[in-house]
């Protein structure tokens, strides 16, 4: 995501669980605005309470499980367990969905966002990750594909529906299952696929994507998780990434392609290690997803267009700080004082998240900087990490005491 203002409810579990499969069937009705849901949780805990988050929108119609008692509220659904081991939980419901989801206009399909709990009832804090198999089912009539996170692993038609079965088949956290639902043609090249509305091949936009991906491994020194990388372009705007899939405004595909603006591609793409590979344990360290996502892309550009490129963006990226502290909005990257979503979010993760590895990398020198950067993903991979975390790399890889420079720039 480039920017994102997000309401969120913080919630610690009663005892350490590990939700292990999400399995969710959904059948929307794009006229009414209402999914018709289907889901089984499979996850692993000891006797005692499990809670899950759901929107108030999202009403359950069956609730069943064999190990426990459970009980269902506005925004939760919990179960007080009997037993030890792995549990089984199946829900029906549906849902009309206050936010998480953008309707386009004309029934032109729909696409989520960030928040898993509009659509299924999952546990939305980041501490926590997931697979998920999601099967969506359209009308045969409407001329609607899907697009989701993980791999597209099945589609038929069974007479009057059109079936879609997506597999996010390593463990994410959960605002990462994003889908989206449009008239879109599927192309693809090599380990790249397009959703595009128009059903061109878009060599160029495959070429620019192939570009940035071979920087940006280089410099994480390791793949990203999926085989396959997406980007879907939906008729309306949105950047988001999820499990090996980006979310983009169909109008930008002719920008990446005809005037050159790669930023928003790269930054989607830079998530598919900082954000999906590597996550971030809580929203307290967000600057490690989106500040190391920005400092990327800024350092494509200066491999697409040169030295000068790059300064021009950090140079850009100051300006903006310096108006983010006038506005009285400065506050330390690692941040677990936020009351809102814009306290914990915002832009400052963005801006001096980026400025920060910038100074780092300055400080250091670029073998040991771009050491430090392969150490912590390769470190990392299909982890939860902090902001100790990535100093702890960065001081490995340096041969260098880094406490001071972090305190500094990261916790004051």
């Amino acid at each position: 995501m480039r920017i994102v203002f997000l309401l969120l409810v913080l919630f610690v579990p009663a005892a350490h669980a590990q939700v292990t499969h999400y399995q969710v069937k959904l059948t929307p009705d794009i006229d009414r605005q209402l999914l018709t849901g289907e889901e089984t949780i499979e996850f692993l805990h000891s006797p005692g309470d499990m809670e899950w988050q759901k929107q108030a929108g999202l009403h359950i119609s069956e609730i069943t499980s064999p190990d426990g008692e459970t009980t269902v509220s506005d925004r939760s659904v919990s179960i007080r367990l009997r037993t030890n081991g792995k549990h089984r939980l199946h829900l029906q419901y549906t849902a009309a969905p206050v936010r998480g989801i953008t309707w386009f206009a004309d029934h032109a399909g729909f696409d989520t966002e960030f928040y898993c709990e509009a659509w299924m009832v999952c546990d939305n804090s980041p501490g926590q990750r997931a697979t998920l198999t999601l099967e969506i089912v359209l009308p045969d009539s409407s001329g609607l594909s899907a697009v989701g996170a993980g791999l597209l692993k099945k589609q038929w038609r069974d007479g009057q529906n059109e079936h879609f079965v997506f597999e996010q088949n390593l463990p994410v956290q959960t605002y990462l299952f994003s889908f989206g639902i449009a008239k879109l043609s599927r192309s693809a090249e090599g380990k790249f696929i397009f959703y595009a509305p128009d059903g061109e091949p878009h060599k160029i936009g495959f070429a620019k994507t192939a570009d940035a991906y071979s920087l940006l491994r280089s410099k994480a020194g390791v793949e990203f998780a999926d085989s396959q990388y997406t980007q879907a372009f939906m008729p309306e705007p949105i950047e988001q990434e999820a499990g090996g899939l980006a979310l983009m405004p169909a109008r930008y595909l002719a920008k990446l392609e005809q005037e050159d603006q790669v930023m928003d591609m790269a930054h989607e793409l830079a998530h598919q290690w900082w954000g999906v590979l590597v996550g971030i344990r809580s929203w307290s360290d967000f600057w490690l997803n989106e500040g190391r996502a920005t400092f990327m892309v800024d350092a494509y550009l200066e491999h697409y267009n040169g030295r000068a490129a790059y300064e021009q963006e950090i140079a850009w990226t100051k300006d903006r700080m310096e108006k983010l502290r006038a506005e009285g909005k400065d506050r330390p990257l690692h941040w677990e004082a936020w009351k809102d979503a814009t306290d914990a979010l915002g832009r400052v993760p963005y801006v001096k998240g980026a400025l920060f590895l910038d100074r780092l990398r300055t400080e250091l020198g670029e073998d040991k900087f771009w050491a430090g950067i392969a150490v912590y993903t390769a470190r990392n991979a299909q982890h939860l990490v902090d902001s100790q975390d990535f100093e702890r790399a960065m001081e490995a890889a340096s041969g260098r005491d880094l406490k001071a420079l972090f305190d500094e720039g990261v916790y004051h």
